[in-house]
């Protein structure tokens, strides 16, 4: 009898396991979509209740996980999962068992504003910014006390090949207004780079209305309501950001930079899967790779270079720039290696021995092959510390990338002559080969241009506009590149037109 029993309950378990996983949640859309806003005022979306926006000073979205155990009774804290962004934006730091402020408000759809369930948060169980961009937050009340109030929690998924149907819900800061729905598919990206930052193992995906507000946006795998990563960034090039930067990120394949426009990226979940017992959080489990972790803070940010370049000396030879990176560390030794993919990043091979994290800057040339670069970093206790998944899953990657030597253009220029007299002239930049001008004036006769007194500097496109009561003038421009080689000196004369009377 006990068998019997075991077989149906077993039969049971995998008929409802097999219902589940055949189960349509993409509600008949077309991948990929446009967004769709959802409601919830008859209850008719009650499975993404858990789905919420967390307090106006974190601006993100973030989910309710079910972090029960099946087999054992758990009444355990709640917890949101978002990105690491959402909380702490330092690179080099992972944050561990640290108090956060804010709340949640969840059953966030368009028609339920009155009837949406806000919960304050209590601690940030762990971040990161390293290789990774998650936050597991623990809110000021029980997962029970939370499910009392008709809110369900989502479960964790782990989907490793490439080209899954998923969903994305979320909401952007505008219109703000609650929970929609997209649909789309999610890919395995090469590693991706947004300076600062380098994200190594992410999910990319073709959903659209993603926009300023959507981070920390599940995204879900459609047949079976899991969560399988969580919204990271998005291309946005519509400030003029440069690939690779703040909002426009590049993904990098063998050293080159590659920028996909309309694409999402995205965090995989499947680290946390294994940090909770009996409903806790218990980041000390060996299924946990979380901890350890270090924290690292960049220093003399001017001399470093994301991007750099092979300098061509006077007699006409090439000479590689260093990695000048500076740091403090909050652990007494650590090791690095400089690589070409960041993923190598958690292959303990080819590291260093341990450093003393005294000797806190890293010189070593960089090259000789042009394209992007990483170095590689971990904080250690001690040469006997072993490189757990957990250490190298938290390693830090720093990219720059190498230009080849080349000439700095000369000074591209445009002089204006006014009706009034006035002449108006543009400086115009081409970052990194023209990255800026050395620029002075004075009156013709007594201004040397080859004399390096009085010059100014700028990095940015500039116009001024001389009077004419003010000419004549000798107008000295230098064009620089992102090392500070110069081009030859440009001497210009500015007078105003002689009189037709």
């Amino acid at each position: 009898m006990f068998k019997a029993n075991n077989f149906f309950l077993g039969a049971a378990l995998a008929a409802a396991a097999f219902q589940a996983l055949a189960m349509e949640y993409g509600q008949g859309l077309p991948s990929p979509s446009a967004p769709l806003t959802l409601h919830n005022a008859q209850g008719q979306n009650d499975h993404w209740s858990g789905i919420g926006r967390l307090s106006d000073n974190l601006q993100c979205m973030a989910s309710l996980i079910d972090t029960r155990d099946p087999w054992t009774v758990s009444d355990g804290p709640a917890y949101v999962i978002t990105s690491g962004h959402c909380v702490d934006r330092r690179n080099g730091v992972i944050g561990h068992d640290l108090p956060v402020t804010g709340s949640i408000a969840f059953n966030y759809f368009v028609d339920t504003l009155e009837q949406r369930h806000e919960f304050p948060l209590k601690r940030r169980v762990w971040s990161s910014m390293q290789g990774v961009d998650l936050a597991l937050l623990e809110l000021d009340a029980s997962l029970k006390e939370v499910m009392a109030r008709g809110v369900e929690p989502l479960k964790l998924g782990n989907v490793t090949e490439s080209g899954v149907e998923v969903l994305v819900l979320g909401d952007p800061i505008n219109p703000g207004q609650g929970l929609r729905l997209a649909t789309c598919t999610q890919h395995n990206a090469t590693q991706v780079i947004e300076y600062p930052w380098v994200w190594r193992n992410v999910k990319s995906n073709d959903c659209r209305g993603i926009d300023s507000g959507s981070s920390g946006s599940p995204v879900i795998e459609r047949s079976s309501n899991q969560i399988v990563s969580v919204l990271n960034t998005t291309t946005d090039t519509r400030f003029g950001t440069p690939a690779c930067g703040l909002n426009n990120p590049c993904q990098q394949t063998d050293g080159k930079r590659v920028s996909v426009e309309n694409l999402n990226y995205a965090m995989p979940v499947q680290r946390l899967a294994g940090c909770f017992r009996e409903g806790l959080a218990d980041l000390q489990l060996n299924s946990c790779h979380l901890l350890p972790g270090f924290q690292l803070e960049q220093q003399e940010l001017l001399d470093f270079k994301p991007i750099n370049k092979i300098a061509t000396k006077a007699d006409g030879s090439e000479e590689l720039p260093l990695w000048n990176f500076t740091f403090t560390l909050d652990t007494p030794r650590y090791r690095y290696k400089a690589v070409r993919d960041p993923l190598a990043c958690e292959n303990p091979v080819g590291y260093s021995g341990t450093i003393a994290a005294t000797d806190n800057r890293i010189n070593d040339p960089i090259g000789p092959e042009t394209g992007w670069h990483f170095l590689c970093l971990v904080g250690v206790d001690s040469a006997a510390q072993r490189p757990s998944l957990a250490l190298m899953g938290n390693s830090l990657s720093i990219a720059v990338e190498l230009l080849p030597a080349a000439a700095v253009p000369e000074a591209d220029i445009s002089i204006e002559h006014q009706d009034n007299g006035d002449i108006r002239v543009t400086w115009r930049v081409d970052p990194p080969n023209l990255e800026g001008y050395r620029v002075k004036r004075g009156p013709p006769g007594t201004t040397d241009c080859d004399d390096d007194k009085g010059y100014g500097i700028f990095h940015h496109d500039r116009t001024f506009t001389f009077k004419a009561d003010k000419l004549p003038l000798t107008l000295c421009s230098q064009a620089q590149d992102v090392i500070g080689q110069r081009s030859t000196v440009r001497n210009d004369l500015l007078q105003a037109p002689a009189s037709s009377g």
